[in-house]
């Protein structure tokens, strides 16, 4: 599949390269103008979008909250009108009585104490009835607020309410069943009730009766029965048992079902508010929900989204057909005007064939002062520098000769001079000088490394060998009184190293760590250590010369860390080993590489966290560490 793609994206490609500059100019305008368009126009539309939504969302929950907050009223009206009704002692003797009552205590109760119920039910025109059910055979009912408590044994509000164990309690109150099969379609919401039930217990917390204050539903919920709601939004409530309460006679429920909400609501909604989005047979639906604790309903918005739909997909398309028309008369116009500006290219073009077919001489005519103008000036140049280069080659040829030439002398002055010294040995050993025929052959070797030159970068065991010809050599000047010393384990010794780098610090190690008192008359020791750390690999040269003064080491190591220019001008003139202010330890000096020069050359090679450091107690050693990567030539990257 990758394979196929690919072969497809070079296709493409080919195909695009063989269209001509002016197509692909073309080509260009109308995507950078085009691309940007679209997204733009898409990113405008979609936040657009979503501001409505967030616009249609606010205004529902606002919607919601009020619907809320209308209901909370009715509820607290109707806990008013029950804590009213059973505040009154009369009353509550009236349901406690243990004896029959007479006509005038009837007339008296009913004159007085009932008066006073029926005041608190009309008072407020919301309430539709306020009961009393009791048990006490001793209390008369009165209709229509004291009834009998077993006109009511086996309802299920009833059953529901000793069920669970509030003494004080909320429910959606059906209405008596012989009242309900009477009426018929719209009607039968006005038989629904928003009903609080109390227990009272009186005296000595013993059940005396039940209270039941009612409210219809269509009063209880106003907006949801009501006429105001808007033709793309529909209020409903679910109970506690599920029970959908919704305004039937809507044109909104054509299209989704009541039921097909409560669905969408089970599986959607989260927590006792929030809202969601569904589509249903394509129409896609805003739900906004809040709940109702102590009533235990759902209160719900749902909002039908296909006209903002519809208007964000007509925008769209006028959108993208106003783009379209622009880009088309754009390229056409960018057509024409490329026609004429590419026209003189056109002639750079014929002109540079004929070139191509060996003709030098070809008159480029002048073409303005625009950059297609410059570029012809430029060919014009090339083609006269073109004739000059031909005339010039038969001399650098002849050139490459006379310096292959000079290269073929100096490799035979090397030769002579290899075998001159070869020579000069054969003839110590003849005359049994070996301390000059081992120092001869050292001095060879030395000579060998210095002038082989095929890279930078050497074995470890290569430049420590010319470190031991180097110091055999030096033994003939101070008779013997260097001592090289060789802490370098086997598995080190194949560790990639820049050529030259260790010669030149032992070097310095030899020219100034003589100079310490006695160290002619008793020697100077040289000791290489290697060892590898944390993916590096580090080479120590320590000498017991004569040391470097404390302020004196701290400036030199500030001074590896300062820039070229800045090290000319700042450095200390002193020695590495502490000797006498004769020369810079980072001038050239012996060999002409000096130590900055080698800590630069490892930093060039291996990056800044590569290169050189001192440590040294004057008048004890000196010890210059070297720090490179570790990598192993003979087997590859170090493990």
């Amino acid at each position: 599949m990758r394979t196929y793609f690919t072969g497809k994206l070079r296709s493409f490609s080919s195909r695009i390269g063989r269209l001509s500059i002016q197509a692909k100019l073309i080509l260009t305008y109308i995507l950078v103008i085009l691309i940007p368009t679209t997204v733009f126009s898409f990113y405008i539309l979609d936040a657009n979008y979503q501001n409505s939504i967030t616009s249609i969302v606010n205004k529902n929950e606002y919607f919601l909250n009020t619907e809320k907050n209308n209901i909370l009223n009715h509820m607290k009206t109707m806990e008013l009108t029950s804590q009213l009704a059973q505040s009154d002692k009369e009353v509550l003797d009236y349901l406690l009585s243990n004896r029959d009552f007479t006509a005038e205590e009837l007339i008296n109760f009913n004159t007085h104490s009932y008066h006073n119920l029926q005041y608190i039910m009309y008072n407020n025109p919301n309430i539709s009835n306020l009961r009393f059910f009791t048990g006490n055979k001793y209390a008369r009912e009165i209709w229509p607020i004291i009834y009998s408590e077993h006109r009511i044994a086996g309802e299920d509000w009833v059953n529901a309410f000793y069920a669970q164990p509030e003494a004080s309690w909320w429910t959606i109150y059906r209405g008596p069943g012989e009242l309900r099969g009477s009426v018929e379609g719209e009607r039968q919401n006005q038989m629904n009730f928003a009903s609080l039930i109390r227990e009272i217990k009186y005296p000595l917390d013993q059940h005396l009766a039940l209270l039941q204050v009612n409210m219809r539903l269509d009063v209880f919920f106003s907006n949801i029965y009501g006429n105001l709601q808007e033709t793309s939004t529909q209020v409903l409530a679910i109970d506690r048992s599920s029970q959908l309460y919704y305004n039937g006679g809507s044109a909104f429920y054509d299209k989704i079902a009541p039921e097909d909400i409560q669905r969408q609501v089970a599986l959607n909604a989260r927590g006792s508010e929030g809202n969601f989005r569904f589509t249903h047979e394509g129409i896609p639906y805003l739900c906004v929900y809040t709940g109702i604790e102590r009533l235990d309903i759902k209160l719900l918005s749902v909002v039908s989204l296909e006209s903002s739909y519809n208007d964000m997909n007509v925008t769209r398309l006028a959108i993208g057909g106003a783009t379209l028309l622009l880009v088309l008369i754009l390229s056409l116009i960018t057509y024409k005007l490329l026609s004429v500006i590419l026209k003189r290219l056109h002639l750079l073009r014929d002109s540079m064939k004929k070139v191509r077919q060996g003709d030098f001489n070809v008159e480029i005519p002048q073409l303005g002062g625009d950059e297609v103008g410059e570029l012809g000036n430029h060919i014009r140049q090339m083609l006269s520098k073109i004739n000059e280069l031909i005339a010039e080659a038969v001399n650098k040829q002849a050139s490459a000769q006379e310096a292959e030439l000079n290269s073929l002398k100096n490799q035979i002055d090397a030769h002579f001079l290899y075998n001159t010294l070869e020579n000069l040995k054969m003839l110590a050993e003849i005359e049994g000088q070996l301390v000059i025929s081992d120092t001869l052959t050292s001095l060879g070797a030395m000579l060998r490394y210095n002038l082989h030159w095929t890279t930078h970068y050497v074995r470890l065991y290569e430049e420590i060998q010319h470190i031991q010809n180097y110091v055999a050599v030096m033994n003939v000047r101070y008779s013997g009184r260097l001592e090289l010393r060789l802490d370098v384990p086997h598995q080190y010794r194949q560790q990639e190293i820049l050529k030259m780098s260790l010669q030149p610090i032992v070097e310095n190690a030899l020219k100034y760590g003589m100079n310490g008192p006695g160290l002619r008359r008793r020697g100077l020791i040289i000791v290489i250590h290697a060892y590898e750390q944390d993916g590096f690999m580090y080479v120590e040269i320590r000498d017991n010369g004569a040391g470097i003064a404390a302020e004196r080491l701290d400036n030199l190591n500030r001074a590896f860390q300062l820039e070229p220019a800045a090290t000319a001008v700042d450095s200390p003139h002193v020695n590495v080993s502490g000797g006498q202010k004769t020369a810079s330890a980072f001038d050239a000096s012996g060999s002409g590489i000096g130590l900055r020069n080698v800590h630069m050359r490892i930093q060039l090679h291996y990056g800044k966290a590569s290169g050189l450091w001192l440590d040294s107690v004057e008048g004890e050693y000196t010890k210059v560490t070297l720090k490179v990567p570790y990598l192993i030539l003979s087997g590859g990257l170090a493990e």
